[in-house]
């Protein structure tokens, strides 16, 4: 089974931000981090760059979607994604044609490996996928091994329904600010796929090929929002406790 080059482009950038990561670790003196994150440590959105960028370069199939995420402990990532889609193929030897954009949503949660509150983050990821669809199948001229003839096979809003799973690694770091990058690499099981008699489809949105299970990635653009609003609120306490000390000291004898 081919596997798409965006997966094996994804897999080496994974491999290259692994290897960053390990030098800029060595390059760095060993020291305790004491700092301990508090529960909620921040709120997040992101965007796959992956399926955007195969939709804008005309790729026959494309998953486009935004995740939201809360951040516990800096440890636990409790995820949602919510996505589109999108396929319009035919086939160049049969000339069978499939169509279908539709929507998705994952739910699951990462595991933070990195013990240390610097900004790079280390991914254990697991997420549970569903989408309930309509797709489109045909063939401009079926030939009639009987008469000779050639008609056209028009089957219009087929229903499906699909489940699986997804696990993975991932690496995310700070780029600037609240402005942060990661990729990641998924292996995907399917669970279940039901779908009438008349065609299985070719393409399920949000997983992918309809050929058993197989590998996916992700390159994402994620921004920390609940951080810094969390940062600000924490920076004005410590000023009206500092401004509290102050005003108590002047007030001793």
């Amino acid at each position: 089974m081919k596997r798409p080059r965006t997966c094996r482009f994804t897999c080496i950038l994974l491999l290259i931000s692994l290897a960053c990561l390990s030098l800029q670790a060595k390059g760095k003196p060993k020291q305790k981090d004491k700092e301990k994150a508090p529960l909620l440590s921040g709120i997040a959105v992101s965007a796959d760059l992956v399926g955007f960028a195969m939709k804008a370069m005309g790729a026959k199939f494309a998953n486009m979607e935004v995740s939201a995420r809360l951040n516990l402990y800096d440890k636990f990532f409790p995820a949602a994604d919510l996505g589109i889609g999108d396929c319009h193929r035919e086939g160049a030897e049969s000339g069978n044609t499939f169509s279908t954009t539709a929507p998705y949503m994952r739910f699951g949660i990462d595991y933070n490996f990195n013990k240390k509150h610097n900004g790079n983050r280390l991914f254990g990821l697991f997420r549970y996928g569903f989408s309930s669809f309509k797709y489109d199948i045909g063939n401009p001229s079926i030939s009639d091994p009987v008469y000779g003839t050639t008609i056209p096979l028009v089957i219009d809003g087929e229903k499906a329904t699909a489940q699986w799973l997804e696990f993975g690694a991932a690496v995310e770091t700070k780029l600037w600010s609240f402005v942060r990058l990661g990729w990641s690499i998924r292996y995907k099981a399917r669970l279940s796929l039901s779908h009438p008699d008349g065609g299985e489809p070719y393409f399920v949105p949000g997983y992918g090929k309809n050929d058993g299970n197989g590998w996916g990635g992700t390159v994402t653009v994620v921004f920390d929002v609940g951080q810094n609003i969390m940062k600000a609120k924490n920076k004005k306490k410590e000023r009206e406790k500092q401004k509290n000390n102050i005003y108590h000291a002047d007030e001793k004898p």
